[in-house]
């Protein structure tokens, strides 16, 4: 079965498209594929989600508000994940279709009229978003990222493709047809090619890259 890990920003258009082609690909090769959409962030992607919103990179105090934003979120998925992956899921995606399709502002009425819609338990979700073992489960998932060299969002990292022997990552990843050859094995003969080095092979494709 493929593995395959979505690094996202909770908040971002990009990723959230991303989703919906991880989703997509997910229901038409049936039981062939694991995934999980887990949060990073880092400067870079803080940079990332001004320039896409149009924000000024100088303006310190409006950073300060997206990192926070981001941050919150993040914290908010990890604490709907603890009850249960599809509810966790269901709270993610349905505080993305406020935020970028219905351009609702974030906040904590949105967030709490959202775990209310996915049926949390409001006690549970309202003490998770901001305890340690939340913060600290959030900190392994950015360890987990510096592992598997992933830098910006979204970046996709695939395990267990057949006859490749090593993970794939895939930045940038808002192509269905590219993620589609890439889990199909119609790519295979550019990963493994024996003749080619591995720096090669990730020129070959600037955002696919070997692990």
């Amino acid at each position: 079965m493929l593995e395959l890990y979505l690094f996202i920003n909770p908040i971002g258009s990009t990723c959230y498209h991303s989703e919906q082609i991880i989703m997509k690909l997910a229901t038409e090769l049936q039981n062939k594929i694991r995934f999980r959409f887990i949060p990073f962030l880092n400067l870079a992607t803080t940079a990332s989600m001004m320039e896409e919103n149009s924000i000024p990179l100088n303006d310190l105090s409006l950073r300060n508000q997206v990192y926070h934003q981001a941050y919150q979120a993040s914290l908010d998925y990890k604490a709907a994940l603890f009850q249960g992956k599809k509810r966790g899921r269901k709270f993610l995606l349905d505080l993305q279709h406020e935020i970028i399709d219905k351009n609702s502002i974030y906040s904590e009425e949105l967030v709490h009229q959202i775990a209310v819609n996915c049926n949390l338990d409001h006690e549970m979700f309202n003490h998770d978003r901001h305890s340690e073992f939340t913060i600290n489960s959030f900190h392994q998932d950015m360890q987990m990222a510096a592992e598997m060299n992933v830098e910006t969002f979204p970046t996709i990292v695939v395990y267990n493709l057949n006859g490749v022997d090593c993970g794939v990552s895939l930045t940038e990843c808002t192509s269905y047809q590219l993620l589609s050859d890439l889990c199909t094995g119609k790519m295979n003969d550019l990963l493994d090619e024996p003749s080619r080095t591995k720096q090669s092979r990730n020129h070959s494709n600037p955002n696919l890259h070997i692990l």
